[in-house]
């Protein structure tokens, strides 16, 4: 975890989200400040029209006079300044006389036509409105700066998004302790983990309800503590019983070489030694064992298996166990087709093989007979003997390590058939133990029957 670059998710979120308000705070702006303006148009452009309309009527009543004086004392009356023209027109032709003009305005008639226009006038745009009497003998254009508006607009604009701006800080605070709330579960996950003790581990116990976003991690995290769990406690039986079986042969190995330092006689020196030899013999296969055990363990998952030939196995590893069989006068025989595809690892197969073969000629007496039967119809083989057998409400047992028959010798170790359990696992194929062989006093040994999946070879898709 140290080499792992990690980030604080909290801050994380509470950036992003103030990212986010800001982001729609900014458009907000932007779409007030457009909605503002037009409004502010409307507003202004309702204005022009109405101080127009008043100041055409004093002129065609009471003169030019009258006008500069009405604008001067209503004129802080108006949100925007008003700037206007009066005129006359000109008894004689279509020429206009200007009667009274405010001080922004020139002499020369602003607009031509009644109505609203915009153009720049002294280098600044500005909107008009003209409008002209009844008869068409008066005229008033009044006017204001465009940019005055435009000043006016954002003002507005900002006296309405001025409460956000300002409650941005309380709203990042309110962010930050909103989330770290609801951030809290994930706290709680984090302790409960660090809070777990490596000899006794058991599922994450959180107090309340769960979020269902990680609800499902805490799910899979019980599983995978729950399998951790059956792992340590199978290790550790598994070391215990190791060691307690290696003691045993251990303590016989050492008091046979002391028997046979302290023997006089030579003759019983010779089986002294003989004992320490089967000890030794006893206990290298007992290591064996135990190393493909510790090698089957950690690989629970295999890569995709390719296609074997499992008769091709059984052919070899019947000519390499052969030897042994006729050491102990007992018949090995092998029913087997050409060829029987299976999906699996060639290396897995030939120590399932030989365990089971191994196990059946430690159990079966001198003059006994093992047969291993491959069938290609039916996808199974089967390795049966004529030992003592096992007693059906025990066999299920004989699958855990270190585990023997009632009526077993002591040769094996009780690891063979817990090995090939655990290949057969993790091959896919079903192991069940049917009746063996007749025994000539009577009775049957035990077969150990192996159905393998339909073979798929993955080199081929």
């Amino acid at each position: 975890m140290s080499g792992r670059q990690t980030y604080s998710l909290r801050r994380r979120l509470v950036g992003l989200l103030i990212a986010v308000v800001a982001l729609l705070w900014s458009l907000s702006a932007a779409v007030a400040f457009r909605t503002a303006h037009g409004e502010a148009d409307e507003l202004f452009d309702a204005q022009m029209v109405q101080v127009a309309e008043t100041l055409l009527a004093i002129v065609a009543a009471g003169g030019p006079g009258q006008v500069a004086h009405e604008m001067a004392e209503h004129q802080h009356d108006y949100q925007l300044p008003v700037a206007f023209q009066a005129w006359q027109r000109e008894q004689a032709g279509d020429g206009w006389n200007l009667l009274v003009r405010s001080a922004e305005m020139t002499d020369v008639p602003a607009t031509r036509e009644p109505g609203f226009d915009e153009h720049e006038q002294q280098g600044e745009l500005w909107r008009f409105y003209t409008v002209d009497h009844d008869h068409g003998r008066y005229r008033v254009i009044v006017g204001q700066q465009h940019a005055t508006r435009y000043r006016l607009a954002g003002e507005i604009a900002l006296h309405l998004l001025l409460p956000i701006l300002i409650g941005l800080p309380l709203i990042a605070i309110g962010i930050w302790i909103v989330v770290g709330r609801a951030l809290r579960p994930v706290d709680a996950v984090a302790g409960a983990l660090g809070g777990l003790d490596a000899r006794h581990l058991s599922p994450v116990r959180i107090h309340g309800p769960l979020p269902a976003e990680i609800a499902p991690l805490v799910g899979s995290l019980d599983a995978l503590v729950v399998r951790l769990a059956e792992a340590l406690d199978n290790e550790r039986r598994f070391t215990a019983d190791a060691a307690h079986e290696l003691r045993t042969p251990l303590a016989a190995l050492r008091i046979q070489a002391q028997v046979a330092s302290r023997a006089v006689e030579s003759g019983a020196r010779q089986h002294a030694l003989e004992q320490v030899l089967s000890g030794v013999e006893r206990m290298t296969h007992l290591v064996e064992q135990l190393l493909t055990l510790a090698r089957l363990d950690p690989d629970a998952m295999l890569p995709d298996g390719v296609c074997v030939d499992l008769a091709e196995i059984a052919r070899s590893v019947c000519s390499s166990l052969a030897p042994q069989a006729l050491r102990r006068d007992q018949g090995l025989s092998l029913d087997a087709p050409d060829a029987m595809p299976v999906l699996g690892n060639h290396w897995w197969l030939e120590v399932l093989l030989r365990n089971l073969v191994d196990n059946a000629l430690r159990y079966t007496p001198a003059g006994g007979e093992v047969r291993v039967v491959v069938d290609a119809a039916g996808r199974c083989m089967s390795v049966s003997d004529s030992g003592p057998g096992i007693d059906p409400v025990l066999r299920d047992k004989m699958l855990t390590r270190f585990a023997r028959g009632v009526e077993a010798d002591t040769e094996g170790c009780g690891l063979g058939l817990s090995i090939v359990a655990r290949i057969a696992a993790i091959l896919g194929a079903r192991l069940r133990f049917e009746q063996g062989l007749a025994r000539p006093e009577g009775g049957e040994g035990l077969a150990v029957v192996l159905t393998f999946p339909p073979a798929i070879d993955s080199s081929s898709r």
